[in-house]
């Protein structure tokens, strides 16, 4: 059949109005089904961080904690979340709970409590009575203000005590063991994340208010600053490191400090401003200029693999010598600022004979492992290898530390 040319245009003309019909009606349509985000699912998500937890947390008991009856308590919880943001604010509470300062549950948002000890300036204790100030970290606001040991504290933000400290637990006071006690209240003496503190601490009869900084300020000077800091007082050398354990270029900083110090006969090397922690290149860096032999510092047990294929792993770390060898007597302190790798050289240093000096020290559990949560956006740091000293037994390094020699030097000068 002929097709006129007028009837061949009408169909080019229909099929381009059907077509763009199509496309629109394409357009105007939702999209499918599997391409909307999917609803978030608490009880997957809570499954996936308590088989975390169970298998990979170093330190899931120990004295005061109990971590199942933690994980049991917060499980309703968690799974009755309704977004991802009100399930990463359980797994905080969580983290408070284990009372272990690398225990750790972010994305951290403004409303969150600073991270302690890195954003700490006070050190508190509750003896059962009252909640007494021990230590206050040189050099920040509050001892810039007149914070002291000895002092009382009567309320944070105008409020009692006990009410911060079971916001931070999400569990009544009367439940908490003094672990937990101790860490949600050293915790609320830091404050909210960038946030200005206020509190009311007694001193004999006077009863005084006190606004200080952000404790993320001090924390952002710190790290700012050099690496370290050198002082010579006669025959008696200084080496402070700053916070800076986890920079490798720490390893060549602190030798040139030692060879301006190597005419010395002591040499004190000062950990105790180093909340944050480090890594092992830089502790085995340092270590190496004060031992003339391979020597054992530390031992290492992964629980992950007796807990799930039931052979425990477990290794010993060696320091060998590095660069110049200091020959003078050594003392290294630490306080309640000295943190994670800080403490593994403290109890380095103990290991490989030196004298170690201070009070005692932070209490960051364990090697630690940055972790995932699937189905949520929760970034979960959490200590998964034990960490033990190389002598006297297999004492975990928390434990021997506290009983470190210490003369509650944190300050006034150390006596060497």
């Amino acid at each position: 059949m002929r097709v006129e040319p007028a009837q061949m245009l009408t169909r080019v003309r229909n099929r381009r109005l059907t077509a763009a019909a199509l496309l629109l009606y394409a357009i105007s349509q939702p999209a499918r089904a599997e391409e909307q985000p999917a609803a978030f699912d608490s009880r997957a998500a809570w499954t996936s961080f308590e088989q975390l937890v169970r298998q990979g947390y170093a330190y899931l008991e120990r004295p005061g904690i109990d971590g199942n009856a933690i994980l049991s308590t917060f499980a309703p919880r968690a799974k009755a979340a309704r977004t991802d943001a009100e399930f990463i604010d359980v797994l905080q509470l969580v983290a408070h709970n284990f009372a272990d300062p690398h225990f750790v549950v972010g994305p951290l948002d403004a409303s969150d409590w600073a991270v302690i000890p890195t954003s700490s300036d006070i050190f508190a204790h509750y003896d059962g009575t009252d909640f007494r100030v021990e230590e206050v970290r040189a050099g920040s606001d509050a001892s810039n203000q007149g914070i002291r040991p000895g002092m009382t504290i009567a309320t944070i933000a105008g409020r009692p005590l006990r009410a911060s400290i079971d916001e931070i637990t999400g569990r009544p006071f009367a439940q908490l063991t003094p672990p937990q006690v101790d860490f949600a209240l050293n915790t609320a003496l830091a404050g909210h994340r960038g946030q200005p503190r206020s509190m009311e601490l007694i001193a004999g009869q006077k009863r005084k208010g006190f606004t200080l900084a952000a404790t993320a300020e001090q924390a952002k000077r710190v790290s700012s600053g050099p690496m370290l800091e050198t002082e010579r007082r006669g025959d008696l050398g200084i080496i402070r490191i700053n916070n800076s354990l986890g920079n490798n270029g720490l390893i060549a900083e602190f030798g040139n400090a030692l060879h301006s110090l190597a005419d010395t006969r002591v040499l004190l090397i000062d950990l105790r401003n180093t909340p944050s922690g480090g890594n092992t290149s830089v502790a085995r860096g340092i270590m190496g200029h004060f031992v003339t032999r391979d020597m054992p510092y530390q031992m290492h047990v992964i629980p992950y693999e007796s807990r799930v294929y039931g052979p425990i792993r477990k290794f010993v770390e060696y320091v060998a010598p590095f660069g110049e060898h200091y020959s003078g007597k050594i003392y290294v302190a630490g306080g309640h600022w000295t943190g994670s790798m800080g403490e593994g050289l403290m109890i380095g240093f103990d290991a490989i004979g030196t004298t170690t000096v201070g009070s005692e020290l932070a209490h960051l559990l364990g090697a630690l492992s940055n972790e995932t949560i699937a189905g949520s956006k929760a970034k979960v740091d959490l200590g998964t290898e034990e960490l033990f000293t190389v002598s006297g037994g297999l004492a975990p390094i928390s434990a021997h530390a506290s009983t470190l020699s210490r003369p509650n030097a944190i300050n006034r000068p150390i006596q060497c």
